[in-house]
């Protein structure tokens, strides 16, 4: 397997209403890139490297309150997405999707009472897939890639 069959598993997946298998798929990719750009495991442990990716990947930096804490969204996926579905099966009942209000925009809402929910916008999705398809490291493995919207 590849890091190719993940994106196109996690394309698959979302385009048949699958959110947190396809969410998953993305990650498994994302952590395989991270990796790939920063091998060296005993200089960059796996949360540095998948965060550092992701961090790399966009010019904004942006932090969100979750748990009562301010946290970089990139931890949020690492931690509390991509953690939870690896080691848990879910993700945190207090983080839900949302649908985009303007497809093609990431949003994130930290919902404060009576919910107290994160909500994360269907556009992290495309952005993921984007962060993998367009990183230079994996350039051969996406050379003939396309893909409407990611």
């Amino acid at each position: 397997m590849s890091i190719r069959a993940r994106i196109d598993d996690a394309l698959f997946l979302w385009d048949n209403a699958r959110l947190e298998g396809a969410f998953l798929s993305a990650l498994a990719a994302v952590a395989g890139s991270s990796r790939r750009q920063f091998p060296d495991r005993k200089a960059v442990n796996d949360r540095d490297a998948f965060e550092r990716f992701l961090t790399g990947a966009h010019s904004v930096r942006i932090s969100v309150e979750y748990q009562g804490e301010c946290h970089p969204v990139e931890h949020i996926f690492y931690k509390w997405l991509r953690c939870e579905l690896v080691h848990r099966g879910a993700i945190p009942v207090d983080i839900q999707f949302m649908t985009d209000d303007d497809p093609g925009t990431m949003s994130v809402r930290a919902g404060g009472a009576p919910e107290y929910v994160l909500k994360i916008s269907h556009g992290w999705f495309h952005h993921l897939i984007n962060a993998v398809v367009n990183a230079p490291i994996n350039a051969n493995e996406f050379r003939d890639f396309t893909r409407g919207g990611a």
